[in-house]
């Protein structure tokens, strides 16, 4: 029997994620705290040096653009492939990178995505993006029991909701005016 993704949520008591998705965090790391004296400006509270969470997007549903101080390191686990979206501040390139199984087919067990970096992540199969434009076409919906994605992500210095920021679409749109179609897809409206 196939796993569906209420099946996930419910075995690894899954939440609600404010950025899409479902997640729990499995692991934090108080061995070594970090204080804000130690770090810089952009971390707004002290921290374990480290944090790990389950993540679950179904079809239907993106993780959206958003920005920590901390680099993120994502780990596929089980289900369908995942596009990563980056969108650097300091030069406004964006950059997708799809994790899943098909190494084969240069898809990647592992991803890091640096510090201060915008990102976010869609089901690789919801949308087609095609040309150096991105042209982004939202495919048929699918069935979000069947069609999901679970991926771990370790955030060093750790996750702390304090830091994070859920980005506005009107401001990425205005600043990145190449990356509209992409930045429509994996953020909320105004």
């Amino acid at each position: 029997m196939a796993l569906t993704a209420s099946a996930v949520a419910a075995k690894l008591n899954l939440k609600p994620h404010p950025e899409g998705g479902f997640f729990t965090e499995t692991f934090r790391d108080t061995s070594i705290t970090l204080s804000t004296s130690q770090l810089p400006p952009e971390y707004k509270v002290d921290r374990p040096i480290s944090t790990a969470i389950y993540f679950l997007l179904p079809s239907g549903s993106v993780s959206r653009l958003h920005r920590i101080p901390s680099a993120e390191t994502w780990h596929f686990y089980l289900g369908e492939p995942l596009t990563i979206l980056e969108i650097d501040e300091k030069d406004g390139s964006a950059k997708l990178t799809c994790i899943g199984q098909e190494i084969g087919e240069n898809q990647l067990l592992q991803y890091w995505v640096p510090p201060n970096v915008w990102f976010g992540a869609f089901p690789t199969k919801d949308y087609t993006i095609s040309g150096e434009n991105n042209v982004v076409v939202k495919n048929a919906a699918r069935d979000a029991e069947q069609h999901f994605s679970l991926v771990g992500c370790t955030v060093a210095p750790a996750f702390q909701f304090e830091d994070f920021v859920l980005a506005k679409r009107s401001e990425l749109v205005s600043r990145f005016p190449a990356h509209e179609s992409l930045i429509n897809i994996i953020t909320f409206e105004d």
